[in-house]
């Protein structure tokens, strides 16, 4: 294997990058570059490298992926995508994560139930919007509709109290206003038979 750059990084000058082979491998600071002699031009034993990647890279990767656990729960993709921004290697980024889901620093299922259960807390939506959602913070869908499933969901209720606050309680609307009334609970993911529902329930003043 041959060191082929090592080049200052953009957001931390104090390290450096470096290439083997032509490829990014890992990051280390200066003095470690110094400290394991790695030199432009020639080689790095195999012996180093593993040394490198095992303790030093993988140190620094995990301690990367735990202090960004440590503001709030996050799902695979959202570390993934940290650790890439951090410009880890990916054989390193498989490792840290296979340690965080061993160890339950991260559960999608549990992160899961939690965005749900505080967004129904909140800003109550449609199973489908909170669906789109999940899907789109990186939960698989088989995930997403597990939770959804076992979540105790009252879309009509739900979306009855999301009418008496944009109307008020003064349901005489013109057909303009229900129109907008009506594409407002559509935006926040409620079925067309909901929205019935839920305009029934609120007309027999059962919210």
């Amino acid at each position: 294997m041959l060191v082929t750059a090592i080049i200052p990084q953009k957001k931390d000058p104090a390290k450096r990058n470096i290439f083997i082979d032509g490829e990014f491998a890992f990051s280390l600071i200066a003095q470690d570059v110094l400290y394991f002699k790695l030199r432009e031009g020639e080689p790095i034993p195999q012996e180093t490298y593993d040394t490198i990647q095992d303790n030093l890279i993988y140190i620094q990767a995990q301690d990367t992926a735990l202090h960004y656990l440590g503001y709030k729960m996050r799902t695979e993709e959202e570390l993934r995508r940290k650790l890439t921004e951090k410009e880890f290697a990916p054989q390193v980024i498989e490792k840290v994560m296979d340690f965080l889901c061993r160890y339950g620093y991260c559960d999608d299922k549990a992160y899961a139930k939690s965005f749900v259960k505080e967004r129904l807390r909140l800003k109550p939506k449609g199973a489908y919007a909170l669906k789109m959602e999940l899907r789109q913070k990186g939960i698989s869908e088989k995930i997403a509709e597990e939770v959804l499933a076992e979540t105790d969901l009252n879309e009509a209720e739900d979306a009855a109290r999301w009418i008496l606050k944009k109307t008020r309680g003064n349901l005489e609307l013109d057909e303009k206003e229900k129109q907008r009334l009506y594409g407002f609970l559509q935006r926040k993911g409620y079925r067309w038979d909901t929205i019935r529902e839920a305009m029934a329930l609120v007309e027999a003043g059962e919210v």
